[in-house]
């Protein structure tokens, strides 16, 4: 009871194990004087196998153990994190003891994604880590050993590849607005460096690609920054020549070995596109406007029927929208487009639901950092006056026009050090305060 009473403190609020049938536990292995394990068995639904709860356990048939044997056996279970309960109980017969591992899976699990292990197959890596921790499954929890685990078995493997690197692991996600959902284990060291990129699967030139190319050619090879580049770069590509469902998928890598000692080798990278349709625009659709008619909104968003669909023109155009809004004031104004698909004619349609928010107003007018009279002229220079409808375009213009007039009329001479023009937006008044300021910093 000492030892239970130990083992739960340490793992308080995560695992116990609970020696079961405790009579059987005090008599069983006195009389039998020491048996020897004849059965390792898994009690209860558990997406673990018996063989690997047994490799896990670090318990061997033939064995024999104690009850010190059996506690150690289900501490290992634990301690990888695997579970979050784990108990057993066992029965002898004849001096060979079956024990019943009872353990519940621990549900929150991290999926492992291998970066730049260029040196070896996914089928070699699964072996090896395998080899090394027997419950993984292609996850691992977030605490416990199994993480750590994976790591050892990495370097082992690297090791009998005489690669000498060391092998981190970070928390990853798929995209920066989302939680992580994996361990992303990579090789750190002298590492092959990419020197061949090919593009293949598409219509376009692939000289239209050579930028995000020039980006991958000479760093070191790493999966997820070639992802990346194919979700950020090579899709777009695509999509602003109007292939709206364009999909980069990930590059096949061939590694080459280095010729000589010292030389880590070099990464071919062939990404391959599934480019789809070429889609031609079939209009728009507004809701939740009433600033500007739909025909309006169509103007300031500048697409033609039947002209290609190309992203970069619509962004620009949803671009054009928000500013017109912001010309009467809804500064805050949102648009959020919705796809409607024809790929039988080869067609799109944008519908676009508005939220134009309030509509603010000019506040107050800041000069700082000039003499008395070129803020004053600065300040008659300022077209805009408190209580007007607020347009959001206007400090830029004036920043380039009539600021500059109002300091060319500076009798003092060239007004130096940086200039801006900055807006605070007051939500609970609905006023937008601007500041123009002179800084020599």
């Amino acid at each position: 009871m000492k030892r239970l009473l130990q083992f739960c403190s340490a793992w308080v609020r995560s695992i116990c194990i609970y020696l079961c049938l405790g009579a059987l536990a005090t008599t069983g292995f006195a009389q039998a004087g020491g048996s020897t394990v004849e059965q390792i068995l898994l009690d209860g639904p558990s997406r673990y196998s018996d063989s690997q709860i047994s490799l896990a356990s670090g318990l061997k048939y033939g064995q024999a153990v104690d009850d010190s044997s059996l506690s150690k056996a289900a501490d290992r279970l634990a301690q990888t994190g695997a579970f979050s309960e784990v108990s057993y109980q066992y029965r002898t017969l004849d001096g060979k003891l079956t024990v019943t591992f009872h353990v519940v899976d621990q549900t929150k699990t991290m999926f492992c994604t291998f970066d730049n292990f260029v040196w070896f197959t996914p089928e070699e890596i699964e072996r090896a880590i395998r080899a090394e921790a027997p419950l993984y499954d292609g996850h691992v929890p977030l605490n416990g050993s199994m993480p750590e685990d994976v790591k050892s078995a990495l370097e082992h493997l690297l090791a009998q590849r005489h690669v000498v690197a060391s092998v981190t692991y970070l928390p990853a996600a798929k995209s920066p607005s989302e939680p992580p959902t994996e361990f992303r284990y990579s090789a750190n060291g002298d590492l092959p460096v990419v020197t061949s990129v090919e593009f293949a699967g598409g219509p376009l030139d692939p000289a239209l690609f050579n930028l995000a190319k020039q980006g991958l050619v000479g760093r070191p090879f790493s999966m997820a920054y070639s992802r990346l580049v194919a979700e950020k770069d090579l899709d777009s590509i695509y999509r602003n020549h109007a292939y709206l469902k364009a999909h980069f998928s990930d590059p096949k890598v061939t590694f080459t070995e280095g010729s000589s000692q010292g030389d880590p080798g070099s990464v071919k990278l062939v990404f391959t596109v599934t480019p789809g349709i070429e889609y031609k625009w079939h209009g728009a659709g507004w809701s939740g406007n009433s600033a500007y008619a739909a025909s309006d909104l169509d103007g300031f968003l500048g697409m033609e029927e039947r002209t290609p669909a190309a992203l970069d023109r619509i962004l620009a155009g949803m671009d054009s929208v928000a500013e017109a809004y912001g010309k009467k004031g809804y500064i805050a104004a949102k648009i959020v487009p919705t796809q409607s698909f024809n790929d039988a004619a080869g067609q799109v349609r944008y519908s676009f639901d508005v939220s134009e928010g309030k509509q603010f107003r000019m506040g107050t007018l800041t000069v700082s950092g000039y003499d008395s009279a070129t803020a004053d002229r600065i300040r008659k220079a300022w077209r805009l006056k408190s209580g007007d409808i607020y347009d959001s375009s206007y400090p830029k213009a004036f920043g380039r026009m009539d600021l500059r007039d109002a300091l060319a009329a500076n009798e003092a001479g060239t007004t130096t050090g940086h200039i801006s023009v900055a807006t605070t937006p007051n939500v609970d008044a609905l006023t937008v305060d601007v500041l123009v300021s002179l800084s020599t910093k």
